[in-house]
């Protein structure tokens, strides 16, 4: 039984990803932002709720990473899996973005990721073993336009994944990225139906994806069918 990490695991893909690593009789923590009532958060993940912690926390704040990780390692012990999936996105051209959303954006995305791991990285060393994967973006590849504050945060995800996966290696550390194209969560509910389908039109699957998709991914990443993947940032966009 492994103990997970999930950041932003109460809705969307980082759901998902919780839920599967439920089922798979893991032992699962996220952090969480929204404004949920903890014990019915907690509840709404049914009969596995004795193998699930939550803590809502900003992972752009150092300090509150800091309290949630102690929090869950005191419930559960090291951790053994990190999935960075917090993320916020902000529309717009470049010139209508303030300092403000860069900070916003870029601390999140990046900022979050590396406050997770900055706090998680030393006790994977420590057992010599471990396993991270961030949930990324085909933007931070290819680029966005009206997305750029979004796309260049997941850029330097990726960068960050890449030279990780080098440093940690010889520790027996693995770090790797799922980078989704466009999945139907709720960051898709300023599109209209239009808009939507004309994105399912330029994906050669000719849909749109499912967050359980990603989160198959994701886990896959973190077993042992993958014990010689590291460094790599793996598309699931429908080929998009």
């Amino acid at each position: 039984m492994a103990h997970v990490l999930v950041t932003g695991g109460s809705r969307g893909i980082g759901r998902k990803i919780v839920e599967k690593y439920l089922k798979e009789g893991d032992q699962v923590s996220f952090i969480y932002s929204s404004n949920y009532d903890e014990a019915e958060l907690i509840k709404s993940f049914g009969e596995s709720s004795d193998r699930i912690r939550c803590f809502r926390a900003d992972v752009a704040s150092s300090s509150e990473v800091s309290s949630a990780i102690n929090y869950f390692v005191n419930e559960f012990g090291p951790f053994d899996i990190l999935i960075s999936n917090s993320g916020i996105s902000r529309v717009g051209l470049v010139t209508d973005f303030t300092f403000e959303d860069y900070h916003k954006v870029m601390d999140t995305n990046f900022g979050g990721f590396f406050n997770v791991t900055r706090e998680i990285i030393p006790m994977m060393v420590h057992n010599k073993k471990g396993n991270i994967v961030a949930v990324s973006s085909m933007w931070g590849q290819r680029g966005a336009s009206c997305e750029a504050l979004y796309a260049a945060s997941k850029g330097a995800v990726d960068a960050y994944v890449k030279s990780l996966a080098k440093e940690l290696g010889p520790s027996g550390i693995r770090v790797n990225a799922v980078s989704p194209g466009v999945i139907e969560t709720d960051m898709m509910k300023n599109f209209t139906e239009e808009d939507k389908a004309d994105l399912a039109d330029e994906t050669p699957l000719n849909r749109l994806g499912r967050a359980e998709e990603v989160a198959d991914l994701v886990y896959y990443l973190t077993s042992d069918n993958s014990s010689f993947v590291t460094g790599q940032i793996i598309g699931v966009d429908g080929g998009f």
